[in-house]
């Protein structure tokens, strides 16, 4: 009885990885030349106002996307200013927060394709999951893409990670720090 519940755990363990494969290989992935031009730091910038998901209701926050354009800016990544564009936002919670991501970046890459942006233009749309009660921080999101809708950087912070659990966020300006310390990570790559 034992064997066949191990050869049964082993069967779907080796099913549950084969699938995350397949899922995360279909999931929207950054393009590394899309990525390395923006790391020139000549690149303008369009900060969009932070989307704030909680219990699938939208706010928005342009002070927190005030303070990532001159994070930016102070670190000559590029020449960013916040912008009123508001991609259409998704609302809609999946246990699966690749999911969810990858849902925002595909309504975010079709809002940048309606809109004519200029060339050398790349637009950042950072979201802040909450959830509960005491609207508890599950995780930080964001998405560059370039004026053509090309994905330069996407990021997926949660406590499974090192700069989620350094700041443990409770605030919206812990959130920004998740934000910095997960675009660091991205930039020096």
């Amino acid at each position: 009885m034992r064997k066949k519940l191990c050869s049964i755990t082993k069967t779907v363990s080796a099913v549950s990885l084969a699938l995350m494969a397949v899922f995360l290989i279909a999931c929207a992935t950054e393009n590394k030349s899309v990525r390395q031009n923006f790391g020139t730091g000549k690149s303008k910038v369009l900060v969009c106002p932070v989307h704030i998901l909680f219990n699938q209701q939208s706010t928005y926050d342009t002070i927190i996307s005030k303070k990532i354009a001159e994070y930016l800016n102070e670190n000559k990544y590029a020449t960013a200013r916040i912008t009123q564009l508001l991609p259409p936002a998704n609302n809609q919670w999946r246990a699966n927060e690749a999911k969810m991501l990858s849902v925002s970046i595909d309504l975010f890459t079709n809002y940048i394709k309606a809109n004519n942006l200029p060339e050398n233009t790349y637009i950042l749309y950072p979201e802040f999951l909450k959830a509960g009660r005491e609207m508890q921080v599950i995780a930080v999101h964001y998405c560059l893409l370039n004026n053509k809708g090309e994905v330069a950087m996407r990021g997926l912070i949660n406590s499974h990670w090192e700069e989620f659990q350094k700041v443990n966020p409770i605030t919206d300006a812990d959130c920004f720090e998740v934000f910095k310390n997960g675009f660091e990570v991205k930039m020096k790559k």
